[in-house]
Parts: C-alpha cells; sequence; structure tokens
C-alpha cells in the first residue's frame, strides 16, 4: 500500500503509552513522509493519511495529559484534507465539573506536546489552549444558537465553519455532536447560510495573470489561498445548505452537486480545481519537506512548471466564474427556503 509507512506511524501514535512514546511515534510519521515524496503517492491519499496520523496525535496527547475533556480536530485535519505540515485547530468540550482554568492548562500541556510532535497549533490561533475554544457542551450550545442568529457579530461565520469542520478525535458516546448542532442552527437561520455563501465568495488571494506579471512584477503566489481555500469554503458552505455529513471537500462536493445550491458543471469545476490545486500544492510542500521547518507556500510563478503556470491560471479564471455565478444567485431567491 501505498501510505504502508504513514499508516504503520499511525498505529504507534494510537498505541503510544507514554509522551516520549508519543513523540518517538510522531518523528516516525515526519521521517515517512519522505518515503511518500520518493514514491510520488497522490495529494489526495497522502491528505488522507496524514489526517488520519495529526488526529490520532492529538487523541493520544489528549489520553495521556488526563480526563476531563472531549477534543475535536477541526480544519483540513477534521476534514481529512491537511497535507504534512498542515496545522492543527482543535475544539475542546469541558466536562461542567471542570473549571475553565483546569481545563485551559490541560490544553496548553496538549498542545506543547503536540509541538513536541512537530504538530503546531493553528496560526490564527483557533486551539483548545484558548478560551473561546474551550467550552461546556451547554456553553458550546449558546454560543451556537448565538453564531447563527447574527453570524456578525463574534466572529460567527468563522466559529460555523469551524465547528461545521469538527469531528471528535475519540468515539463519543453520549457526547456533545457540534458540527450536527452547528448544521442545524444554521439551516434555520436564513442569515446565517448567505453570510457563509458570502465569506466563500470573497476573494482573500488571486493568481496573478502574465499581464499583471509583466507590469507590476507581481509574481508571488499563495497556492492555498488562492486555488484551495475558495474550493474549501464554497464546498463547506453547499454541504451546510444542503445538510450533508460529508467532511473531505471532494465528497461534500460531490453530495451537493445537482441540488440547487450547486449546479453539476460547477460541482464539475470546483472538483476539477480542488484535484488539481492540491496536487500542485503537495508537490511544491513536497520540493520543501523539512520536518524540522514550517511549511511556506507562497511561491514565485518562476518556480512553477509551465504546466502548473497554466494550470492555476485557468484554476483562477474557473473560481472567478463559480464566485460570480454564486453571487448573482444569492441575489435571487435560488438559495432560500423560506
Amino acid at each position: 500500500m501505498a501510505v504502508a509507512p504513514l499508516d504503520d506511524a499511525h498505529r504507534r501514535i494510537a498505541s503510544a503509552a507514554g509522551e516520549s512514546d508519543l513523540v518517538a511515534a510522531a518523528a516516525a510519521a515526519h521521517d515517512a513522509v519522505q518515503t511518500l515524496i520518493d514514491t510520488r503517492v497522490g495529494a489526495a491519499s497522502v491528505a488522507e493519511a496524514w489526517s488520519a496520523v495529526a488526529r490520532a496525535a492529538l487523541s493520544t496527547a489528549a489520553r495521556l495529559v488526563g480526563p476531563g475533556m472531549d477534543w475535536f480536530a477541526s480544519g483540513s485535519v477534521g476534514r481529512g484534507d491537511a497535507l504534512p505540515g498542515s496545522d492543527l485547530e482543535t475544539l475542546a468540550v469541558r466536562s461542567a465539573d471542570v473549571t475553565a482554568e483546569s481545563a485551559l492548562a490541560q490544553a496548553v500541556h496538549v498542545h506543547d506536546l503536540l509541538a513536541c510532535c512537530g504538530l503546531r497549533g493553528d496560526d490564527n490561533g483557533a486551539i483548545a489552549s484558548r478560551a473561546r475554544f474551550n467550552r461546556t457542551a451547554q456553553d458550546w450550545a449558546i454560543g451556537i444558537g448565538r453564531w447563527a442568529t447574527d453570524p456578525a457579530a463574534d466572529r460567527g461565520v468563522v466559529m460555523i465553519g469551524l465547528l461545521a469542520d469538527a469531528v471528535p478525535v475519540d468515539a463519543l458516546v453520549g457526547g456533545p455532536d457540534l458540527r450536527d448542532q452547528a448544521g442545524i442552527a444554521a439551516r434555520a437561520q436564513p442569515a446565517a447560510l448567505a453570510a457563509m455563501l458570502q465569506d466563500s465568495t470573497f476573494a482573500r488571494g488571486y493568481i496573478p495573470s502574465r499581464l499583471r506579471v509583466l507590469t507590476s512584477g507581481d509574481s508571488r503566489i499563495d497556492i492555498k489561498l488562492a486555488a484551495v481555500d475558495p474550493v474549501v469554503r464554497i464546498a463547506r458552505w453547499a454541504a451546510l445548505s444542503c445538510g450533508c455529513d460529508a467532511l473531505p471537500t471532494a465528497e461534500r462536493i460531490a453530495a451537493a452537486a445537482g441540488t440547487r445550491y450547486l449546479d453539476p458543471d460547477d460541482a464539475r469545476v470546483l472538483a476539477k480545481c480542488h484535484a488539481i490545486g492540491s496536487s500542485i500544492r503537495w508537490r511544491v510542500r513536497a520540493a520543501r519537506w523539512d520536518s524540522d521547518s514550517d511549511v511556506d507556500e507562497r511561491v514565485e510563478l518562476s518556480e512553477l512548471s509551465p504546466q502548473d503556470r497554466t494550470a492555476l491560471r485557468s484554476i483562477g479564471r474557473e473560481l472567478t466564474g463559480v464566485r460570480r455565478k454564486l453571487d448573482y444567485l444569492a441575489s435571487t431567491s435560488t438559495f432560500s427556503s423560506w
């Protein structure tokens, strides 16, 4: 099996009996990445395997540090889209009998341990060692209701998006299903889904045209922001809107295709853009892979092959077309259930 080295490391991580065992197993996982690079494993397979490794590391770190909280992985790790070097977004539900101070201190320990494993916390601070992301089940429920009702306040769109990607790292018996709660609340509020769509069509990065490169000299691109993240956000909105339980971006697109939220042709475009963008992103990461340093996905277009430059520009044009279409449809009653 192509990802067998990562699967072996995954098993070692899950069975680690102590912190030193976990750190050693995580080091083996990082070493295994080079094997995947050498054997040219595809981005989708790598993402699925690495996401499982990261979730296992979070689960084991939480188990070793102590009880009292249910942990969730969010972001690309939660979705199963994470490539080696991705950061880790976490949420926690603490027991009612655990104080906030104790829970936060425990979460700090967990993330410190994960950092020793080469798994850094989210660059934007979406981690359970912050009070915003570490709550009781009741406080989460109250927050979800507030964010869905008024998504423009208290970073509601961001919080709904995190919850929509949240997956428990252990099988919870009777535990809170934050993702299900967020989905139900969002679908019950017209403003929530409208805000999620507006957020998904906002351009955070772009792929410079040949003319722009010639006239301004601006030829640097963030592949994630320009080519991958837009698809992730649209797929998340579409999945939330149609009540889809899928987590991986490709599965969300497939599930929403043909609904009133996503035209089949647009779904094919998005799926192609995500697959090609993720492959280019993985090639860039693989070429720069060093398990001891952070991954920088900003790259000069001149560093890419002519085929990749052409593909990225095509992705840019197609994503612009889908964004404009969704913005227009949002101005009509197409997406409304009321």
